[in-house]
């Protein structure tokens, strides 16, 4: 093995011509360049992409830090927007009950309105009775040769003017009766079913506090002639008008001197 060895030993230590090391330093010194070349090109061309990767960081970066500032101001906005609006469905709901009480209290004012300037002209020599709101004739109704007058006994006299404090829709039996006699309270009970004066009244059946009671066609004439009252028997229709329109503390005129 060691006399192998020290053969081929010998054999590589043999001289070489100076053209040939010359040859072969050349090649070694222009293999060296060219890679120095090579490594200098992808050292540039790195470089190159380190700076354009560098750039496109710091872009990164800015578009980041510019998306992360609109999310916190997107959310601080929709914060804000959450409790305006809860704020402002409390103002509307406190604006819409507001609006519904002004409705209401617009009504009742307007009704109020309506009842205070209400009240009843009866205008014999037209045949007419004028249903009035303030100075305008609101609607004008025929009498049908209806007038005012006393029936029954005692007569008393027409008052001018007379005030409604009651309306029955169909008239009743007669009221209950109380009186003290010689100290002692005696107490009639109504009547029930039928009575002279549910069939002397009939229907749409306004008191006054005068006395004078206005009242649709009788049930049965004999009863509503023996009745005592100061009466003003309307047409049917006439009677339910007037009904429908009056209210309790509504003003009826019998003659102009008596508003």
């Amino acid at each position: 093995m060691s006399i192998d060895l020290a053969r081929a030993l010998n054999a590589c230590d043999r001289r070489v011509g100076a053209l040939r090391l010359a040859a072969a330093g050349a090649a070694v010194l222009s293999g060296l360049w060219l890679t120095g070349r090579w490594v200098s090109a992808h050292v540039e061309r790195a470089a190159g992409d380190r700076a354009a990767l560098t750039v496109a960081r710091e872009d990164l970066e800015l578009d980041l830090g510019e998306r992360q500032a609109l999310s916190a101001l997107v959310s601080r906005d929709f914060a804000r927007a959450k409790a305006s609006a809860a704020t402002l469905s409390r103002a509307r709901k406190a604006m819409f009950e507001g609006g519904l009480a002004l409705s209401e209290e617009k009504r009742l004012l307007e009704k109020q309105l309506e009842i205070m300037s209400f009240w009843v002209q009866l205008d014999e020599s037209a045949d007419r009775m004028h249903l009035m709101s303030g100075d305008q004739a609101a609607e004008s109704l025929l009498l049908g040769g209806a007038r005012a007058r006393a029936v029954g006994e005692p007569a008393r006299p027409l008052p001018r003017s007379a005030a409604i404090i009651s309306k029955e829709r169909f008239a009743g039996t007669e009221r209950p009766k109380s009186a003290q006699v010689g100290g002692l309270l005696q107490w009639e009970p109504p009547q029930a079913g039928t009575s002279v004066r549910a069939n002397a009244l009939g229907e749409f059946v306004l008191f006054t506090k005068e006395g004078l009671v206005l009242h649709g066609p009788p049930l049965k004439a004999l009863e509503h002639e023996a009745f005592p009252h100061l009466c003003l028997s309307l047409p049917r229709a006439v009677a339910a008008r007037l009904y429908g329109r009056s209210f309790v503390g509504t003003r009826i005129l019998l003659s102009p001197g008596g508003k």
